[in-house]
């Protein structure tokens, strides 16, 4: 089994054994982390949480067929959360489990628990997480955060906004996933990121003046600080809200994987959170989007799946 620090591995099997081997994944050795766990909500819907007797609630959730149930495996992991070093995730998974109760989405929260704190162990001081969810879980999942990474550690709550119409009338097209950004210390390397600045009925802003070689700028001023120019031809600075399609049936990229993702999204993150050279991890590497962009941006890449 290749270490960490070697360049580009694969590795087949449960990401929380894999994780747990110090001897190749030994505390902070990667750079960037992204994850895209099954948060459920793409195949079966109106599925209802149920307790372990099989007593119906009335709360339903969106859930697509997967593990996550309460058994004998996620009694034992939540035990192992109460036992670890991090009592805010204690505390906070016992408050869970208080609210939800013994179901399936106890039993998932109680299986990314675990696998984000061996996440945040393995990240370098500098490094960044990005968790992609969707609503059916990622208000619970910013609370896990919150607890293995701090609150004060959320740098974003990234939408990802896309076209994809559905038959369901009864509510509102669910357009869009959440993308949880999450820093490990103040050291965090970031690099910003610029978009074209968009056009206003085909006029130029009357706050922007020409330079001698052409160039479009305005002055920004800043509290307490000198002015400076910002240039058109720079573009504006990447927001929060990042709308790229997603992958379609006629799409070049599909490959048939049900979750897929689409390149453009994987390169805009490691490109804002990495360096060439770094090393990005993706724990549940599903069909190998994330492998994909680091590769194609020259940066080491680390993946794990169980499929």
């Amino acid at each position: 089994m290749p270490k960490a620090d070697a360049p580009n591995a694969l590795y087949y099997g449960d990401n929380l054994i894999v994780l747990r081997e110090r001897e190749f994944f030994p505390d902070e050795c990667v750079d960037l982390i992204y994850l895209d766990p099954p948060f459920n909500s793409k195949r079966d819907y109106n599925l209802l949480f149920k307790s372990p007797a099989g007593i119906n609630s009335e709360a339903q959730i969106e859930a697509f067929e997967d593990s996550w149930h309460w058994n004998a495996q996620a009694e034992r992991e939540f035990d192992e959360l109460l036992h670890q070093a991090n009592t805010d995730v204690s505390e906070i998974m016992q408050a869970l489990r208080s609210f939800l109760g013994e179901n399936d989405m106890m039993a998932y929260l109680t299986m990314m628990a675990n696998r984000l704190l061996e996440l945040h162990r393995v990240l370098k001081p500098n490094g960044a997480i990005y968790l992609h969810c969707d609503p059916t879980a990622s208000h619970y999942l910013k609370i896990v955060m919150d607890g293995v990474f701090g609150r004060s550690r959320l740098e974003n709550e990234i939408i990802w906004c896309y076209k994809r119409y559905t038959a369901v009338a009864n509510r509102f097209q669910r357009l869009h996933d959440v993308i949880l950004f999450y820093s490990k210390t103040d050291e965090m390397r970031f690099n910003q990121l610029f978009e074209e600045y968009g056009k206003k009925s085909g006029k130029m802003d009357s706050h922007y003046k020409q330079e001698s070689d052409g160039r479009w700028f305005r002055w920004q001023k800043r509290k307490g600080k000198e002015p400076y120019k910002i240039y058109l031809s720079e573009g504006v600075r990447q927001g929060d809200w990042w709308e790229i399609p997603i992958i379609n049936a006629s799409s070049k990229e599909r490959l048939g994987y049900p979750t897929q993702k689409p390149l453009a999204l994987l390169e805009r993150i490691i490109e804002a959170s990495s360096n060439e050279n770094d090393i990005v991890l993706d724990p549940f590497c599903g069909c190998g989007t994330a492998v994909h962009a680091a590769q194609k941006l020259n940066r080491r890449w680390i993946g794990i799946d169980i499929n």
